[in-house]
């Protein structure tokens, strides 16, 4: 009987320094596996000759799900144009996504949001997979975020009584936010792009992938990817449990809906029409979200000589500079006397919480030392 050998593989660390920011990788050298999904790896010197995918989304559409897809199918971490150190990037680290931060040529793939905001370095892009989510659950999971500070935590639903201010003008802010995203990556990059919408992911994920990896590989809209190892790749990781590094607030399509009033629902539709309905997400004329059709593929195609673009290259800012939404939305949530209260009930925040109370007391001590006294009131 044939013996087998066990595989071998060989770890090297490199510290690299960027931007005073000290970065550490592991590169895992294998040899070929016969399983149809790879350990994780990062690419070897010259691998791919550089070339790098952009995934771009505006926040909360599925970026996390499409890179864990991309990183089970192909065995390579996928880079992320966030700094590493930041607080939502710790979490992702923790949760598997060992590429935050990385922008060199050991990641094929980097995460980006901009021009919603900008990476913390320029990166050289080839072409990019822009992950598209209907507004409504993008914007209520952003709101989420803002306030839980985490990925796959939601508020309960008496903080939407409480902060219905805010929700209401996140509402009529994010809505332009998300807009000007995708037009920008519509209309105004050189390189190709291709749209995958989020929802297609979830009802349709087998065909989604097979057009994603067509683009990734540069194969022409009649190819097919059948009897090959990528399609094995891709029907190995076709299970209704595979959702991402996290476990998603919800995974179901349109829950964020009954938040909306009738005239937040109806102002979204109004404001955003043209946008609703290139996507399919029109609940008027295409019966959205009952109706999830498999849109015909869209590819918008790369300018004629243009080869690459740069990401944060034109320094673009989608926000104003007074847009409490973005990430100024981190002092909103740092101002707060009382916790943010979680769905399951329990306090967040805490320590943000006990920090503002203290500056609070400080600026009430300090108000009463420079209050005039009855005497200095009443004068000589």
């Amino acid at each position: 009987m044939a013996s087998t050998a066990p595989e071998q593989s060989a770890t090297k660390d490199e510290d690299m320094q960027t931007s005073g920011i000290l970065l550490e990788k592991k590169v895992q050298i294998q040899e070929p596996s016969r399983s149809p999904v790879q350990e994780k790896r990062w690419l070897e010197p010259g691998e791919h000759d550089g070339e790098h995918i952009a995934i771009v989304s505006y926040p909360r559409s599925g970026n996390s799900l499409m890179r864990g897809l991309l990183e089970s199918i192909t065995g390579v971490y996928t880079g992320c144009d966030t700094r590493p150190d930041r607080s939502l990037s710790l979490e992702l680290q923790k949760c598997g996504m060992k590429g935050e931060g990385v922008v060199d040529d050991s990641v094929w793939f980097v995460k980006s949001h901009y021009p919603e905001r900008s990476g913390y370095l320029p990166v050289t892009i080839h072409k990019a997979i822009l992950v598209v989510r209907n507004p409504w659950d993008a914007i209520n999971s952003y709101f989420n975020m803002t306030l839980t500070n985490t990925h796959n935590k939601s508020v309960h639903d008496s903080q939407y009584e409480r902060f219905r201010e805010r929700w209401d003008a996140m509402i009529r802010n994010e809505i332009q936010v998300w807009m000007k995203f995708h037009q920008y990556w519509i209309t105004k990059v050189d390189i190709a792009v291709q749209i995958v919408r989020y929802e297609d992911l979830l009802v349709h994920r087998k065909e989604t992938l097979h057009r994603v990896f067509k683009f990734i590989l540069n194969k022409e809209p009649k190819d097919t990817l059948e009897n090959t190892e990528w399609m094995t790749r891709i029907e190995s990781i076709l299970t209704e449990q595979d959702t991402g590094p996290y476990k998603p607030r919800s995974g179901k399509i349109a829950s964020s809906f009954r938040h909306f009033s009738p005239d937040q629902f109806k102002y979204i539709v109004d404001t955003a029409r043209t946008h609703l309905r290139n996507f399919g997400y029109d609940p008027e004329t295409q019966n959205f979200p009952d109706d999830i059709r498999l849109p015909n593929r869209q590819i918008k195609p790369a300018k004629p000589g243009a080869t690459t673009w740069v990401l944060s290259g034109d320094k673009l800012d989608l926000r104003d500079r007074n847009d409490t939404f973005g990430r100024l939305s981190t002092w909103f949530r740092k101002s707060l006397v009382d916790p943010i209260i979680a769905s399951d009930g329990t306090e967040l925040n805490m320590d943000e919480v006990l920090a503002a109370r203290e500056r609070a007391r400080l600026r009430d001590e300090e108000a009463k030392t420079d209050a005039p006294t009855d005497e200095e009131e009443c004068g000589p």
